[in-house]
């Protein structure tokens, strides 16, 4: 099961960066030409595997294996966190998704913006870019193959290196962006098992006794997919809209609790914050010989910390409708503005 699920999962969180990576590639390929796009890229593919060497090798025979396994755990849950909070995000309306064409235009307009088309040499530009694009996307695929390799690393390699197969023969058949993929779902199923998996290496690092040992790593996807579709419909509901801002005292305690809220909390620092308070709690209650109740209050922290995460762009987007409906009700007062479609409010006449 191990190898199969590793594989899976590096498989469709690589093919992710994979396709942005590709994105960029062709962008510099039409337009600065093919030699500096394919030398950029075998630049930063050298570069990567130097990288796996040093850290991938070189630690591992420094590091004791249970402390590189906690400290992956933890830099891996963090990273299965950010792709889960983002994908939530998006779910619910509160953040644009991903587009890629939008991307290659962009890229394809600062291509021309420095120095223009470029087909007979190799161009500097070109192929920085190259190497920037599938460098920094590459060292996310990297971590996760380290990452995951600690379970399985016969299968996060197999997983990587069959993604990029896949996603290169797509590319060089279809010579566009790959928009029709779904990355955005993608993403969303990787965040869910990377923040599993994540759980799970960080959990036992500090000493938590999972339930049927590798087994808990089905309960625990199954858990934050299940919890995470409930958190994208509830934030999915419009809010009620206040046309009257109140008044008062009760004004005064919601001024007080806004400002508690944004000098605590406002932060998205504090998911982390959470999630290390937590492994603190987890690894406390492992040494008071309690390792099945730290594997519970680990799971809470990172609940807490996802719940944490999407507060605020949620309390954004209900303040824009609040204002929104407000600038309605007056649009001929002086000095009023033309009030904007406010986030989360979809025109009729828009398609999603």
């Amino acid at each position: 099961m191990n190898l199969a699920l590793v594989g899976a999962v590096t498989f469709l969180a690589a093919a992710v960066e994979w396709v942005e990576a590709l994105t960029i590639v062709l962008a510099v390929g039409l337009f600065k030409g093919w030699k500096s796009a394919f030398v950029g890229m075998i630049l930063a593919v050298v570069a990567l595997v130097g990288l796996v060497l040093i850290f991938g090798v070189a630690l591992a025979a420094i590091i004791p294996i249970a402390i590189a396994r906690t400290v992956v755990g933890i830099f891996l849950l963090l990273f299965g966190l950010k792709w889960l909070h983002k994908a939530i995000l998006r779910s619910s309306g509160l953040k644009p998704l991903h587009d890629e064409a939008a991307v290659f235009e962009m890229e394809k307009t600062y291509l021309l913006e420095h120095g223009g088309v470029v087909k007979d040499r190799i161009d500097p530009v070109g192929t920085m870019t190259s190497f920037n694009g599938v460098f920094l996307e590459g060292l996310e695929v990297v971590f996760i193959v380290i990452a995951l390799g600690g379970t399985s690393l016969k299968g996060a390699i197999l997983g990587a290196i069959l993604s990029a197969i896949v996603v290169l023969v797509v590319g060089v058949i279809f010579r566009a962006p790959l928009t029709r993929v779904p990355e955005n779902t993608m993403k969303y199923v990787v965040g869910i098992m990377l923040t599993a998996f994540g759980t799970f290496f960080a959990g036992e690092g500090v000493g938590v006794e999972w339930w049927h040992a590798d087994l808990s790593l089905v309960w625990l996807i199954a858990f934050y997919a299940i919890g995470s579709v409930v958190l994208v419909q509830i934030l999915k509901r419009q809010p009620q809209i206040r046309l009257h801002p109140p008044t008062g005292v009760t004004r005064a305690v919601r001024a007080v609790a806004s400002e508690a809220w944004g000098l605590f909390v406002g932060d998205s620092a504090l998911a982390l914050v959470v999630v290390i308070a937590l492994l603190a709690i987890a690894l406390y209650a492992s040494t008071q010989h309690q390792p099945q109740t730290a594997s519970y209050l680990l799971v809470a922290g990172v609940v807490v910390s996802v719940v944490v995460g999407v507060i605020e762009p949620y309390r954004k987007r209900t303040r824009d409708l609040h204002a929104a409906a407000r600038a309605k009700l007056a649009p001929d007062r002086p000095g009023s503005a033309e009030p904007a479609v406010a986030p989360g409010v979809q025109p009729s006449s828009r398609a999603h």
